[in-house]
């Protein structure tokens, strides 16, 4: 088991999605599911305890800064730096855009 304490001044919440859609920032989630997607991009299941509505980690652009997304097992604490935020209509939940512009560290335990 991993002990984590997020800082809330670094990390947004998932319960705060709705406040930063069109936004990038760094949030700090679990990895629950392998890739979910049939094809396309790679759609990882997320979550930071605090959400009322699903979060997916969409994979759009994989770099060496973000492939720990990929790699990382079912339960792993991720941390992402620089994700867009978006709103997903058709799925009604939260989608975290990873892209050549965020960074995504596995949290050592």
């Amino acid at each position: 088991m991993v002990a984590i304490e997020p800082d809330p001044s670094r990390f947004a919440r998932f319960a705060d999605s709705e406040d930063h859609v069109s936004k990038r920032v760094d949030c700090l989630a679990l990895k629950l599911s392998t890739d979910l997607a049939d094809e396309g991009n790679p759609l990882y299941k997320m979550s930071d305890g605090s959400e009322a509505v699903d979060h997916y980690a969409v994979l759009t652009r994989e770099s060496a800064l973000n492939a720990d997304l990929a790699r990382a097992d079912y339960g792993d604490p991720l941390v992402f730096e620089n994700v867009l935020v978006l709103w997903n209509d058709d799925e009604a939940s939260y989608n975290l855009v990873v892209d050549d512009e965020t960074v995504v560290d596995r949290v050592a335990g």
